[in-house]
């Protein structure tokens, strides 16, 4: 049986509001946890349901769409609803699932957006307990990322740097997100912007640790656990 993927609507126009939630009952595999009108309400609900889908205006007078985006540690599958494509263009920074250009007349192009959601959605749940890898979505794909291969995360606020052995790459994620999804036989935090993975660490100095030609700092706070963990290899 097909499982039902959970969605919320936030919109502050009723009738574009109306058409999105129109849509989703008519699509077996969502359900509507809840549609709201209000910015602040919508962003609350994302927070307190966490709904596998947001389907999200851009242009809100309480809050922007991109706003809410910027805010959320835990992201879902987000589809922006806009009039104005030049705010998709801006989102698909913050590797947003798809837009929806406003009105919505298509339900073949609703269901194009939410099947990439879909399809998403299903490649996130790969990543379970004991798996060697991440998915990451890198310039607008999912990819996956040997855990092996990983040297070192820098944090950047909303997003962070991941150095691997042959290359960086840029994601939009918050560096506490992305903590969760590595295990923590393998990777600690050092210091609040940086995660590094213990067994490439090749020295450790009072203030930082070199791993090949990168020092990466450490904090006071995290130097007595990383050195616990060191002497346990």
């Amino acid at each position: 049986m097909l499982k039902k993927l959970t969605c919320v609507a936030i919109d502050d126009e009723f009738i574009a509001l109306k058409i999105i939630t129109s849509l989703i009952d008519q699509t077996g595999f969502l359900t509507l946890l809840g549609s709201y009108q209000s910015a602040v309400e919508g962003t609350n609900a994302i927070i307190e349901l966490e709904p596998d889908i947001v389907f999200l205006d851009v242009q809100m007078p309480e809050i922007s769409g991109l706003d809410i985006i910027k805010s959320l540690n835990k992201k879902p599958e987000i589809i922006l609803i806009t009039s104005q494509v030049k705010y998709a263009v801006e989102a698909f920074e913050f590797n947003v699932t798809d837009y929806l250009v406003k009105p919505i007349e298509s339900y073949a192009r609703f269901m194009n957006a939410v099947t990439k959601a879909k399809d998403n959605i299903a490649l996130k749940e790969k990543n379970v307990t004991g798996s060697d890898a991440v998915f990451m979505k890198i310039d607008f794909l999912l990819t996956k990322v040997q855990f092996e291969s990983i040297l070192y995360v820098e944090g950047y606020g909303d997003y962070i740097k991941v150095h691997t052995t042959d290359k960086t790459h840029v994601v939009y994620y918050k560096l506490s997100s992305i903590e969760d999804k590595l295990p923590k036989d393998l990777f600690m935090r050092v210091h609040r912007s940086y995660l590094v993975q213990i067994n490439k660490i090749d020295n450790i100095d009072q203030n930082s640790l070199v791993i090949g030609d990168n020092v990466v700092p450490v904090s006071a706070k995290y130097k007595p656990e990383l050195l616990n963990k060191i002497e346990m290899l």
